[in-house]
């Protein structure tokens, strides 16, 4: 069967996230929950994706997208962190067949022994008669000098290959989001270990401007059965203004088209 579809993925930064005094490169107006709302919509669109995979998406922040996207052709569904934390990840797509959604929370814990909340979002398709599954994940940031079976980033990574990828084998698998880790650091390793092709392999550039230090920390990986292009995205440097007019979060989105 043939697969075409174009994905994304992108963090779109919560408005409970959003300081003045850390973006200060960045206009008061544009940092206002509406016209970040807007901007944010105008950027997905733009993206012109079958499936965007979200993260820090707040409630606000889910309508808002929803009321803008819905006249193109696009449904989505979020799921909310635990432990009161105010954002989650949501998926939007315009596929016509998705048989339904299921939501992961992990079960690594805090300091303090509560779980973190953390979460990943899986939405499944049928896709010229293919089982695809998509997985939207924000894993949880920890210290780079922290052991490698001590790191809570790690650990929820383990979780999602062992409990989703590893027990569904026979689907077609997508799996990306914000894993705040880099290129060829442990992490990221297990996803390739897993059986997992990294979309930007080879082509990786920053995703991410947070405190001036850009950086690579967003990820789309596919099965091996899939073939992928990915996006080119834009430069960014310590002194590239984010969020912007053109950018409305501190991340850039990526995407890729993949292809059987």
């Amino acid at each position: 069967m043939t697969v075409d579809l174009r994905i994304a993925s992108y963090n779109i930064l919560a408005d409970a996230y959003v300081k003045p005094e850390w973006f200060p490169h960045t206009p008061a107006d544009l940092l206002r929950p509406r016209s970040r709302h807007a901007l944010l919509a105008r950027r997905i669109v733009a993206l012109d994706a079958d499936v965007v995979c979200l993260q820090e998406v707040e409630p606000d922040s889910f309508a808002a997208l929803q009321e803008a996207l819905a006249p193109r052709g696009y449904v989505g569904v979020m799921a909310q962190k635990q432990q009161g934390r105010p954002d989650g990840c949501a998926v939007f797509h315009r596929l016509e067949r998705s048989p339904g959604h299921r939501v992961h929370y992990f079960r690594d814990r805090l300091e303090d022994g509560r779980i973190s909340g953390h979460l990943a979002l899986v939405v499944d398709f049928d896709v010229g008669g293919e089982r695809l599954r998509v997985a939207c994940t924000h894993l949880r940031w920890d210290r780079p000098d922290r052991p490698v079976e001590q790191h809570q980033g790690m650990q929820q990574a383990t979780e999602l290959i062992n409990e989703l990828l590893l027990k569904d084998p026979q689907a077609l698998w997508i799996v990306c989001g914000d894993f705040n880790a880099r290129p060829g650091e442990p992490l990221v390793q297990a996803f390739e270990a897993a059986g997992l092709l990294d979309a930007y392999a080879g082509q990786h550039q920053p995703t991410c401007n947070a405190n001036g230090e850009p950086k690579a920390i967003d990820f789309l990986f596919h099965s091996s059965a899939l073939r992928a292009r990915p996006d080119r995205l834009p430069a960014l440097d310590a002194r590239t203004p984010m969020p912007s007019e053109q950018e409305p979060s501190d991340h850039l989105p990526i995407a890729a088209r993949l292809l059987r």
